[in-house]
């Protein structure tokens, strides 16, 4: 069976993979969900050859096939590169045998863009496995990728962050994501974020993201200026993760406010339990439409970041933060 990427959501029972096409970062999301999949069916080991390595296959199909002496299940994961669909792949996929092994799971990568409309080794896959194009995406369904990737995110920042990060990486997959891994560990479970690597949250000025975030809840607006000041001196072009602390500061308490239920709707909008007392004391005396002016104010600098309302994006963060300062007194 063959299906497009931006169809293709669960393995389902398939065992043969073929994923064809260029886009690199497609391939690596599939086959995560493929290897996961795989795993939980009892498939753990597994063998990877290269292009310069494809006379092994048949050693290695031929060792494995109808199983070895302690049954374990193998994937076999072959990478091709670069040039045609090599013959060696195809003589595997036209003699069948690796379909009909039980303990054998096939992975192949390759960098076709498109697969012939018939022949054997093609129909043989067809017919057995699951053929995935991964080639570049249409607008749209760069767009539905994106959302994808943002579903943690609370449903009113969606329209900023997602618009924002596609404004600046369309077709761009791979910038893309490594802002989607930016906004997870803003918006994961304290724990979880203690284990991953966050290295790259850490700000020219030597700050870090979460610490950022720390400064605006406990009002300390001199250091956050003078914070926001340094890092338009050592990247003037990258404002978009700091608008979007901002936002996700603003977009909580606003939320919270909203709320019979000010404890459960900050850790509905991704704060952490560590820092919750210090957003209720942020709110404590504020109201609820000094904190829709502020979305409001985040809404347009968003607009002006992407160039479409004229204006200079770092004076009106700075204004933002000003205003958050008064808002929360």
């Amino acid at each position: 069976m063959k299906v497009n990427f931006i169809n293709f959501s669960d393995p389902g029972n398939n065992k043969y993979f073929l994923l064809t096409g260029g886009e690199f970062i497609l391939k690596q999301d599939a086959i995560n969900k493929i290897l996961q999949k795989l795993a939980n069916d009892g498939f753990t080991e597994k063998v990877s050859i290269s292009q310069n390595e494809l006379d092994a296959i048949q050693e290695i199909v031929s060792r494995n096939v109808g199983g070895s002496l302690f049954q374990e299940n193998l994937i076999i994961h072959i990478k091709h590169t670069s040039g045609k669909f090599p013959e060696k792949i195809k003589s595997l996929l036209e003699d069948g045998q690796i379909f009909k092994s039980s303990n054998i799971a096939l992975v192949v990568e390759s960098t076709i863009e498109k697969t012939p409309a018939s022949g054997p080794w093609i129909s043989n896959f067809d017919y057995y496995g699951l053929i995935i194009n991964c080639s570049k995406l249409k607008v749209m369904e760069e767009k539905i990728w994106l959302k994808r990737q943002l579903d943690f995110l609370p449903k009113d920042l969606l329209p900023i962050f997602g618009g924002s990060i596609f404004h600046n990486n369309e077709a761009n997959l791979l910038g893309q994501k490594n802002e989607v891994a930016f906004l997870k560990l803003l918006f994961l479970n304290e724990d979880m974020v203690s284990e991953s690597n966050t290295d790259h949250m850490i700000f020219g000025s030597g700050i870090s993201a979460f610490e950022l975030e720390d400064l605006l809840i406990q009002r300390n607006f001199k250091r956050v200026i003078k914070s926001i000041h340094h890092m338009r001196e050592q990247d003037l072009q990258n404002s978009a993760p700091i608008i979007w602390i901002i936002a996700k500061v603003i977009n909580a308490c606003l939320e919270s406010l909203k709320s019979t239920n000010k404890k459960s709707a900050l850790i509905k909008n991704g704060v952490w339990s560590s820092k919750i007392s210090l957003y209720l004391n942020l709110i404590k005396q504020a109201q609820i439409k000094e904190f829709l002016k502020l979305n409001e104010e985040i809404l347009k600098i968003d607009l002006i970041n992407k160039g479409i309302m004229n204006a200079e994006t770092w004076e009106q963060i700075d204004r933002v933060v000003l205003k958050l300062q008064e808002a929360t007194p």
